[in-house]
């Protein structure tokens, strides 16, 4: 009997064994395991993979609304057919052409500008559209107006017509050329325009700088503050739609020149004059770049530079690569540096400094209109308002003021439109493509809801686009643009980058793998025991009766 008890108690032990075993099994594998495996898992959020990749498949069209109104019928509908005709294979424009007949008696009295713009304001225009509106009076072949109106003549024909749209309000060829620039760089490469035009930001910061280089003889007499706030403020309320603009202006001193100007001896022996030579001016902004503090900001920054230029070195000229004076009847030099600034020369008066004596300080008073005239035409070439090319019998109506023209406007926003909407879908591929082949970035939800509205905004920019409403398309597009950018430099994406996978079993195998290996190794014990228990149970049972029979015979 005491055998019998004593295996009893063996068989207790071992059944509270296994079922310790089972208990630490239980907690380690199906509680301890799963919950390391939650907390150290990077937290992605869905994204919509799909949706991004079916960014490749889409189609920028521009459509663009344009009304000829001539005064026959027959002229009227030729035209819009050759016009249609002649886009119909324009890569991003889709031109909605109507015609109208317009009744002789409206332009038989306006032989003014000002009177046909009266006409002109008859018809009713979206932002983006163009009228081109036949005149009897009118000495040119084409008149472009300041408006959204083209205004040509009997005689004009329809080659004429597309030549200025072409080249001068749709700039379809351009227009192209930014979208498969951006697309594919390696492939395609960018005019001087694009080349020289900043690249699309939602804000600006444009830096205003005098350098008066030897403060001790020029004493220069101007109130910068006061033609930043009057001038070039006014002219950028004008692009206000298109980003924010923060103006900005400074003074330096003591900042020479690091080129030496050659000097070239004029028609009198007496007189001489200081030149530059075009392919030595890209050095003089490396220089310039260092002291004027343009970096201050994380926006693009575009700068306009006055340099007065001491009497020493003036006059001073830039000459061009054919050896030529780049003007000749101005004391105001300059040149562009494309997508950083412009930079202007002036030249104290002549007489002053012949006149001075060693040490004496001369006062300048710049010219002030010159000095504003220059700078606005650097500015709009900086954002993108390109030159116009000259076209035989065609003229413009001369800006008044300081403002725009609405049709130089429409195509600025087209630009930026397109090339919103292009950085927008590619900077998203690009994060697409990273998020799937690096699979220890976290993406939050903010991030998450970054690109989310980011492709929403894609896709409803373009429809807009297509429906021919330009400003709204350009919104949309430039708040894709801004969103796409901040999910793609959100700091968070980088928070575990330097903790990759390996490293990760690497750091938490040897803490759990002690504590693992006596757990697996009683799992087998924990199988035998529910699994081999009737056999055991069985081979006891007889053991316990052979016992009990043994010990019958010996009492016996």
């Amino acid at each position: 009997m005491s055998y019998s008890r004593e295996l009893n108690i063996e068989l207790m032990f071992q059944k509270y064994r296994v079922y310790a075993s089972v208990s630490f099994a239980v907690l380690l594998l199906g509680i301890g395991v799963p919950l390391w495996w939650h907390t150290t898992t990077v937290p992605r959020v869905t994204l919509p993979y799909a949706g991004i990749d079916e960014l490749s498949q889409l189609d920028i069209r521009i459509t663009t609304k344009i009304i000829v109104a001539a005064l026959s019928h027959n002229r009227a509908k030729s035209l819009a057919h050759e016009i249609r005709q002649t886009f119909a294979n324009a890569e991003l424009y889709q031109l909605d052409v109507e015609y109208q007949v317009i009744s002789n008696n409206l332009l038989a009295s306006a032989f003014t500008y000002h009177e046909l713009e009266k006409v002109a304001s008859t018809f009713d225009l979206d932002v983006g559209g163009l009228l081109l509106l036949e005149a009897t009076n009118l000495n040119d072949a084409v008149l472009v107006g300041s408006k959204r109106t083209l205004y040509f003549s009997t005689e004009t024909s329809v080659t004429k017509l597309v030549q200025v749209l072409s080249e001068w309000i749709l700039h379809d060829k351009s227009l192209a050329l930014t979208k498969n620039a951006l697309a594919d760089p390696t492939v395609y490469s960018l005019d001087e325009e694009n080349r020289r035009r900043f690249p699309a930001s939602f804000s600006y910061d444009v830096l205003v700088t005098f350098v008066n280089p030897d403060p001790e003889k020029l004493k220069i007499v101007w109130d910068l503050k006061t033609m930043t706030e009057e001038y070039m403020q006014p002219f950028l309320d004008e692009l206000s739609i298109m980003s924010n603009f923060s103006v900005k202006s400074q003074w330096l001193y003591l900042l020479p020149l690091d080129i030496n100007p050659r000097r070239i001896p004029d028609s009198s022996p007496s007189r001489r004059h200081f030149a530059l030579r075009e392919s030595v001016l890209p050095q003089l902004v490396t220089p310039l770049e260092k002291k004027l503090a343009s970096q201050v900001s994380l926006y693009p920054c575009i700068n306009l530079v006055v340099y007065m230029v001491p009497c020493d070195n003036a006059p001073l000229h830039i000459y061009t690569h054919s050896g030529h004076r780049s003007r000749t009847n101005s004391n105001v030099e300059a040149f562009l540096s494309p997508r950083w600034g412009g930079v202007i020369f002036i030249n104290p008066p002549s007489e002053m400094c012949e006149n001075a004596q060693k040490d004496e300080t001369i006062t300048v008073v710049p010219e002030e209109t010159a000095i504003v005239g220059t700078f606005l035409a650097q500015f709009r070439l900086l954002l993108g308002i390109p030159e116009m090319k000259s076209i035989d019998g065609v003229t413009t109506v001369p800006l008044v003021g300081l403002k725009l023209r609405d049709w130089e406007i429409d195509s600025l926003l087209r630009f930026r439109t397109v090339e919103q909407l292009t950085s927008a879908k590619l900077t998203l591929q690009s994060l697409a493509q990273l998020l799937k082949e690096i699979s220890n970035i976290v993406i939050t939800d903010v991030v998450g809801n970054r690109i989310k509205t980011a492709l929403e905004l894609v896709h409803e920019s373009a429809e807009h686009l297509q429906q021919g409403d330009l400003k709204r398309s350009f919104i949309l597009s430039k708040e894709a643009f801004a969103i796409s950018e901040a999910a793609f430099s959100d700091p968070t994406l980088l928070a575990l980058l330097y903790f990759p996978e390996d490293q990760k079993y690497a750091v938490y195998i040897p803490l759990f793998l002690p504590a693992i290996i006596p757990v697996i190794l009683s799992l087998n014990n924990i199988k035998k025991y529910y699994f081999s228990g009737k056999d055991s149970q069985k081979k006891m049972a007889c053991r316990e009766s052979k016992i009990d029979k043994d010990n019958r015979l010996k009492t016996e």
